[in-house]
């Protein structure tokens, strides 16, 4: 349980950062989660960047990719 309240938090918190929520919850999340501590700053900021790399496309050469003759051939 000592571990799950940061995360939670720090998850709240990326997703208030990257613009999920109006402003005025951004805000009001933000002063909540900022009341947990050090470790959940860490990880709110670690998931953050994450997201951004994410969307910048940083992982998608670890992606599957289909499997295009599966596609092309008529089923009977």
């Amino acid at each position: 349980m000592n571990l799950l309240v940061p995360i939670v938090g720090a998850w709240i918190a990326s997703e208030a950062a990257s613009g999920r929520y109006p402003r005025p919850v951004a805000v009001g999340l933000s002063m909540l989660v900022s009341r947990l501590g050090a470790p959940t700053a860490a990880m709110t900021i670690l998931a953050f960047a994450f997201k951004r790399l994410n969307d910048a496309g940083a992982f998608e050469r670890l992606k599957p990719v289909p499997d295009a003759r599966r596609w092309t051939q008529p089923r009977r």
